[in-house]
Parts: C-alpha cells; structure tokens; sequence
C-alpha cells in the first residue's frame, strides 16, 4: 500500500502497525520489506507530532502471511515502538521540535505615539528620497513629480495639524497591538496543545484517538468487488467511514485486538 500511513489508522503503523510490514528484525535491523527499525525510529517524533508515519511496506505480503505471524508482528512492532519513545533521542528531537514550533511574542514597535512618529518619519523620509530622484528624471517628468511631492508635503502637514486624524491613527496602532498580543496568546495556547511539554502526553492522546478510533470495527462486514479490482464495502454506511477505520478492518480482528492490547497496557504504565 504505497502511501503514508495515518497513526489514527489503526496503529497500523505504530499502533497496529505499519499495517503491512512482516514481524521479524532481521541482523541488519530490518522490520522487514525494506523498512528499517532505524528509520522508523528516527521519525518517531515528527509522527507523534504531525500523526502519520511514512512507510512504505507490503500489503500483499502483510495479507499473505498467517494470522499468528501478523499478530506477532503487531506486538514486535510496537514493543520496538514503545522502546523508541523512551530513548534519550527520541526526546530531544521532540524538544527540538516543540521549541522550534513556539510562537516568537509581538514586535514591541512601542507605544502608540512611538508608532505614530515612525510612520510619519517613514513618509518624510519616502518624500526627501524621491525628491532626490527627481534630478535624474527626464525633464518632462519633474513637474509632475514635483506637484506629487508638493501636495504629499501638504498633506502631510494638514494630518499634523488634525488631532482626530492623530487620535485615530494612535487609536489603530493600539488596536493593532492588541490583536497581535491575542494571536500570540491562541497561537501559544495552540502550541501547548499540540506540544505538551511532556511527549508522554502526546503519546497517550494518540493510542486514545487510536482505541476510540478501532472500539467498534465491523469485522465481519461485507466487501463487494466493484471493478479493476477494487473492493467496496456492501454496507454503505461502511463505505461512509474515514480511511483510517478502513484500514483497522483490513488489519484484521486479531492483530487490531493485539494491537489495542498494546495500546491500553502503554497507557496504564503511563499513568493516562
């Protein structure tokens, strides 16, 4: 099956596992059809993180091989998983990741009235650098150019001389900062969410979504062949549900109970 692999589908991959790779780790730390514990491992944070795991194992070898072997590849799989969580490198790159993804605070651009004359020297200085310009024109030009800077001058002294022109410009800067100060604050309470310091959390929200997800497959439910050797669930209320539920269906019943296994006994030893 030549795509990434959700982790909400079933642990298939890591709760479930790569739904299609053989359970046996071979001298050289292979899983299994070209898919190595060590690049496994070394993408074990970005898959909690961004929930999916790219492999690209086998289907057809997965769905030839018996039922026991199957199984035991689910609990090899994810006992190798399990054990990658808890290393010291797994956890730095998660750090690394997390403080990567922090949202930065608002620019301090200062008080409003600081903003204020810095826009308005922002213009002054737009207006003596065109000025500057304007020699290098050609002649025919320089008048227009120099009515423009004449009436950007004027305008600019009637927006000095305006104190509600000034207040509403004072007023918007204040507005400003307070919007980027709330984005900064959802965008913050985002990332505490989707980076709980501790990755144990994030670990135990996955093989929840994972247990939720696979609590009620219909494993014995009917498939049709609707051509070009395309299966389709005869119920269509079945052809209704995501991928992800799909895929627990095709795993099969003994290795997603193997896997939800897996699953719950990892939560209870982290205390979720």
């Amino acid at each position: 099956m030549s795509k990434v692999l959700n982790w909400c589908a079933a642990l298939v991959v890591l709760l479930a596992a790569s739904l299609f790779v053989f359970a046996q780790t071979s001298a050289d730390g292979s899983i299994g059809f070209g898919v190595k514990n060590s690049e496994v491992s070394a993408r074990l944070a970005g898959a909690f993180i961004e929930n999916h795991l790219p492999v690209y194992p086998s289907a057809r070898s997965y769905h030839a091989a018996s039922t026991s072997a199957q199984v035991a590849f689910v609990k090899a799989f994810l006992a190798t998983v399990k054990a990658g969580t808890q290393t010291n490198t797994f956890r730095a790159d998660y750090a690394k990741r997390r403080a990567s993804a922090k949202p930065q605070p608002p620019k301090d651009n200062g008080s409003a009235d600081d903003q204020v004359s810095a826009q308005q020297a922002r213009q002054r200085k737009q207006i003596e650098d065109t000025k500057k310009q304007i020699a290098s024109m050609p002649a025919n030009m320089q008048p227009q150019m120099l009515a423009m800077i004449q009436k950007m001058e004027d305008d600019m002294k009637k927006q000095d001389a305006d104190s509600r022109y000034q207040s509403m410009l004072k007023q918007g800067a204040e507005l400003q900062g307070q919007e980027d100060q709330k984005r900064y604050e959802r965008d913050s309470a985002d990332w505490q969410i989707r980076f709980p310091e501790n990755p144990d959390e994030l670990i135990a929200k996955r093989l929840k979504e994972f247990l939720a997800l696979s609590a009620e497959i219909d494993f014995g439910a009917q498939l049709t062949a609707s051509g070009k050797g395309v299966s389709r669930f005869a119920d269509a209320q079945y052809e209704k549900k995501s991928s992800e539920w799909k895929l627990c269906f095709r795993a099969g019943r003994e290795p997603v109970a193997a896997a939800r296994a897996f699953a719950q006994e990892w939560l209870k030893q982290l205390g979720r």
